[in-house]
């Protein structure tokens, strides 16, 4: 079943096309990476799914709705601006809640209900400003994920972490993916990062921005960070980077 569909998608400024065609299916369950150079126009097509910058032309259908008709989650890359800085880390993950009507206390209990689920080490009582770059995005991803959302929206959300966060929150977000049955349209300019996450790898090519490959991605989950050691890795890595020198860059 499709959870997302985008049709002939077009966005342009100043009479320049940004995103020209762009035609997108992703199945329910499905996490799946866009990958492209900066300036491909990755932000700007996940910002037209979210509503957030209105489309020239083009269908976009979520569970076969009306994008807002339809819950849809959006982790941004700057995770500080973000969260709501007067509320500790625990009231960041319940708000969604809040908005819905769920008393305090019903909500606060199906946050630490979620986080327990997957033995997250949160300090809960904290503001964000007191947590690390990687609790402070973790905090993120579990805010729009209790919402319970028909898609996630991720845009580089790991991409200021140092890189032992990057990992754990790589396999984290696996975890939570698969066990939750979330579907992700996740955008990354990390190759590595790409195919660690990804059913399936979107190329995006720029001036304008098109999709112009697609590559499954098979590796047994989860995948951690030794599996760039590996020779399928590095076989499959090099043959998305020699496709994009030759026909995307």
């Amino acid at each position: 079943m499709q959870s997302v569909s985008v049709q002939r998608l077009c966005k342009s400024y100043k009479s320049k096309f940004v995103l020209k065609n762009v035609n997108l299916d992703i199945k329910k369950g499905e996490l799946v990476v866009l990958f492209g150079a900066n300036g491909c126009g990755k932000t700007t097509l996940l910002n037209i799914i979210a509503g957030i910058i209105q489309e020239d032309r083009g269908i976009i259908k979520i569970e076969g709705k009306e994008p807002n008709k339809e819950k849809i989650g959006y982790v941004f890359q700057n995770y500080r601006d973000s969260l709501l800085p007067w509320r500790t880390n625990l009231e960041n993950i319940a708000f969604p809640l809040e908005l819905t009507g769920i008393t305090k206390n019903r909500r606060c209990k199906k946050a630490k209900v979620l986080i327990k689920e997957f033995d997250l080490p949160l300090p809960l009582n904290n503001y964000p400003y007191q947590s690390s770059g990687g609790e402070q995005q973790l905090v993120a991803l579990l805010r729009e994920v209790i919402a319970e959302p028909s898609l996630i929206l991720m845009d580089e959300p790991f991409s200021a972490l140092h890189q032992s966060s990057k990992e754990y929150l790589r396999v984290k977000l696996q975890e939570i993916w698969k066990k939750l049955g979330l579907t992700v349209l996740f955008v990354s300019h990390d190759i590595t990062e790409a195919l660690q996450l990804a059913d399936r790898v979107l190329v995006m090519s720029s001036n304008p921005g098109r999709i112009v490959k697609q590559f499954n991605v098979n590796f047994q989950r989860p995948r951690r960070s030794k599996l760039v050691y590996s020779k399928q890795f590095s076989s499959l890595r090099k043959k998305i980077l020699l496709y994009m020198e030759k026909d995307v860059l």
